[in-house]
């Protein structure tokens, strides 16, 4: 059987490039041979020649790349989004654009309930405070010596004791509410059913018969505001999305209540995010993605002690590719196989 000439640019895991092997004459090349994604459309272009597939995750497939590789016939970007493909352009040329929708959404959610519990619980600050040197006692000669006491407490009589100042409440019992309820959104609150929440979502695509089986109660977004404990945003970037959540809106939540954002940071006016928390309008807030990344040195959020803040890594758990992986590998088979594709993303602009 004469194999498909592919072209893979994308982190595919060994035992699914082994799988595709028997089926693709298979070369490596761009961001996962070098490391960097610089790579010309010249150089994709000829890199791409002669290829009947390609697995790309970052380089930028333009309508010039795409025009220039007469003999393309899919491309699988494994992402949650191909936003480096021109998937308009891919139509025209009768050319399926496959990709990876949710992969990260298990990964995004664990983030998401170890933020709750790192706010309320100042796990970050505890961490970061203890390692630089506060609250600890004088260098001993025997750091492994017995002790003879049983309850050993640090330093508990002392007026500003850890004890008091990492103080926080405990998530359970409390209510979590949703602002989109999409893949990580429904993942979390399935994380979540062991904290005994209840559990609010703003969500105007989401039908009532699937928020019924999922045992969440759908509300307008004041309700969601001002009734929930925690605010978590899951809902992609649009015209209307953008900028959406702003000083209004923090307004409405309660000053106990934390603010948690994974999706982009787009969605939230940021000076509005940085007033609320300066004013304690809100409790806290869990940040993993930002209006520039990376972060500028000198951005005031960096300074508070109520924001925890990650460098955009909700999804960058190790497991990742192996779905990834698995989901390109399945909807390639189906093409190999003349049969129906899972996750085209441009189905409707196909002819």
């Amino acid at each position: 059987m004469n194999k498909i000439k592919t072209v893979c640019t994308g982190t595919i895991t060994p035992d699914f490039m082994e799988k595709l092997k028997e089926h693709c004459d298979i070369t490596m090349g761009g961001y996962v041979v070098t490391g960097l994604n610089t790579m010309s459309e010249d150089d994709l272009i000829q890199l791409l020649k002669g290829a009947e597939i390609a697995i790309i995750e970052y380089e930028n497939v333009t309508r010039k790349v795409i025009e220039g590789s007469p003999s393309l016939r899919l491309i699988v970007c494994p992402r949650g989004k191909p936003v480096n493909i021109d998937c308009q352009a891919a139509a025209e040329h009768g050319i399926p654009v496959v990709n990876t929708p949710a992969r990260n959404a298990n990964s995004v959610a664990e983030l998401v309930v170890s933020q709750m519990i790192s706010l309320c619980r100042q796990l970050g600050c505890a961490n970061h405070e203890i390692k630089n040197g506060r609250y600890l006692g004088e260098p001993v000669a025997d750091v492994y010596a017995p002790t003879d006491r049983d309850d050993v407490v640090w330093m508990l009589d002392e007026e500003d004791s850890p004890f008091k100042r990492y103080r926080g409440p405990e998530i359970s019992y409390r209510t979590m509410g949703f602002i989109g309820y999409g893949a990580v959104g429904s993942r979390v609150r399935h994380l979540l059913t062991g904290f005994d929440m209840n559990f609010l979502v703003f969500d105007p695509y989401l039908p009532k018969e699937a928020a019924e089986k999922d045992g969440v109660k759908l509300c307008s977004m004041e309700e969601v505001l001002a009734n929930s404990d925690f605010i978590s945003i899951h809902c992609a970037v649009t015209p209307q999305t953008t900028g959406m959540f702003g000083a209004k809106q923090f307004a409405m939540m309660k000053p106990t209540a934390y603010f948690i954002n994974t999706a982009r940071g787009k969605i939230v006016r940021q000076r509005d995010l940085v007033e609320a928390l300066e004013s304690g309008k809100i409790a806290g807030a869990a940040l993993d993605v930002f209006w520039s990344e990376p972060l500028p040195a000198n951005h005031p959020l960096l300074k508070m002690r109520n924001v925890l803040i990650t460098p955009h890594i909700a999804g960058a758990s190790t497991d990742v590719p192996t779905c990834h992986s698995r989901m390109a590998y399945k909807d390639i088979m189906h093409y190999i196989s003349a049969e129906p594709m899972k996750h085209v993303y441009n189905q409707k602009l196909l002819k």
